[in-house]
């Protein structure tokens, strides 16, 4: 068989932490995915920072808080199935230069606001609603996309290195946002994060043509299709289970998220910090945490016992969450919110991967709708935990969801048997992703039935006909 291109052979996974830990950025494709992933997730870090922080600066109250929550949170229930059908029928690639672009555009005009002093509450409000409205269609296309970019023995290492760019996101999206404040003034930090989602689109632009749309022919009717996605998890008792369980984490962790302005001001403003460089270390320390989370995960892609690793994570979780809320010296409880930040991405990472490697490719998009629109459910648990913070503080609020988080978790496994016993095995070793035999598929260098087997790991070698025409890119992906 003549050579092939980088990213072509299948690459066992070595041995050795480092190497396994990255295996899936020796993929192009992903590789330039998670660049404009972590862009965009970058600018949307930042983004929650700068609006809480105009919330609370232009209303005094917590509760402010909790009405931007609902406007993001919103469009995830009424925007997220539409946008899974869109998934499913349309090139995601396409999809994802669209919702960015409106993304970018959405934050130049925020920044135009506060730059000429127009900038009101309700300008907040309603940028929230439209922001929530674009991730409502961005994101399941985004999620969906990943298994399409590497072979399917890479799937669970490329979805926790996904997250962990997220997560690492989470770490400077908060603490720029925070610091570049005062150089800057909140308008211009408001053109970095239209800069960076232009980065993220012009990123997209490298993304493979082909292999980007599930299902074929046009959306007939749009109402059976939403269905459609309802009906196949109904059909499903482990995907049913595993998108309820995943509630817990929007539902008793993001509050905690849209309390951290109020706990930078009242608790630790001043000590060392003011309130807008202590508000960007808090968060940042939730990205550190996630991070750890998502690399632990990264290196656990081959273990098992999935359903031990997510309710160890929840423990975890919980338990840190607490002692956050208990400790009083500033240093000692960014250690405890990253530990809590680390259980709790254990947990998230673990519950998606087993989804994306259990869901048909043809619903794929609308099942991560689904799984979206569980982050509907936050305003569920942002309005009584901000009525809670401006009654008895926030770090009392957040010990008290603590506490009912870690019981609903020992509830949740203690109840099923398949969530104590959950075990998936690791993926068969796969030649090509779906996006690279779609593309030799299309170029007629391979047929449909070969592209079925050099990505479901049968066979393994990739035909020397399907390697003559060469690659522009050296990776079948460009």
């Amino acid at each position: 068989m003549m050579g092939a291109p980088p990213g072509m052979m299948p690459r066992g996974p070595r041995s050795g932490g480092r190497m396994r830990m990255f295996a899936a950025f020796s993929e192009r494709d992903f590789a330039w995915f998670f660049a404009g992933n972590s862009a965009f997730f970058l600018a949307m870090q930042m983004n929650f920072i700068l609006r809480g922080y105009l919330a609370f600066d232009l209303t005094g109250k917590a509760v402010s808080l909790a009405a931007i929550a609902v406007a993001i949170a919103l469009p995830m229930l009424v925007v997220a199935p539409i946008g899974g059908v869109v998934a499913d029928r349309v090139d995601k690639r396409r999809l994802l230069i669209v919702t960015q672009s409106l993304a970018a555009a959405s934050d130049l005009v925020v920044a135009v606001l506060v730059i000429f002093g127009w900038i009101e509450y309700w300008h907040l409000v309603a940028g929230a609603l439209g922001t929530g409205a674009v991730f409502a269609v961005n994101m399941p296309a985004r999620q969906a996309m990943v298994p399409q970019l590497v072979p399917q023995h890479r799937l669970m290492n490329a979805i926790s290195l996904q997250m962990g760019g997220m997560n690492l996101t989470r770490i400077f999206g908060p603490a720029a946002a925070g610091l570049l404040i005062a150089p800057l003034g909140v308008g211009g930090v408001y053109l970095v994060t239209t800069a960076l989602f232009a980065l993220a689109v012009a990123s997209e632009f490298q993304l493979p043509r082909h292999g980007m749309v599930a299902a074929t022919g046009p959306i007939t009717d749009l109402r059976a299709e939403v269905l459609g996605g309802f009906s196949y998890i109904s059909r499903q008792p482990l995907m049913r289970l595993l998108i309820v369980t995943g509630l817990l984490m929007p539902l008793f962790s993001f509050p905690v998220q849209q309390l951290l302005p109020v706990i930078a001001e009242e608790v630790f403003a001043g000590d060392p910090f003011d309130s807008a460089t202590a508000l960007g270390i808090l968060a940042g320390s939730t990205g550190v945490g996630g991070l750890v989370g998502a690399l632990i995960a990264a290196n656990l892609d081959s273990a098992p016992r999935k359903g031990l690793i997510m309710l160890t994570g929840g423990i975890i979780m919980g338990c840190f969450l607490i002692a956050f809320s208990a400790t009083g010296p500033f240093f000692v409880a960014l250690i405890f919110l990253a530990l809590a930040n680390t259980g709790s991405m254990l947990f998230m990472t673990t519950n998606n991967t087993v989804i994306q490697a259990s869901v048909d490719q043809e619903v794929r998009g609308r099942v991560m709708a689904v799984l979206l629109m569980s982050f509907g459910v936050m305003p569920l648990g942002v309005i009584p935990v901000t009525v809670a913070a401006d009654a008895f503080g926030a770090l009392a609020a957040i010990a008290g969801t603590s506490v009912v988080m870690l019981a609903a978790l020992l509830v949740f496994f203690g109840v099923s048997s398949t969530l104590r016993r959950l075990e998936i095995a690791a993926l068969g070793e796969a030649a090509l992703s779906p996006a690279q035999a779609a593309r030799l598929v299309a170029e007629g260098r391979i047929s449909s039935e070969e592209a079925e087997r050099l990505t479901r790991g049968v066979g393994g070698a990739v035909p020397a006909r399907a390697l003559s025409g060469g690659s522009r890119s050296g990776a079948l992906g460009g």
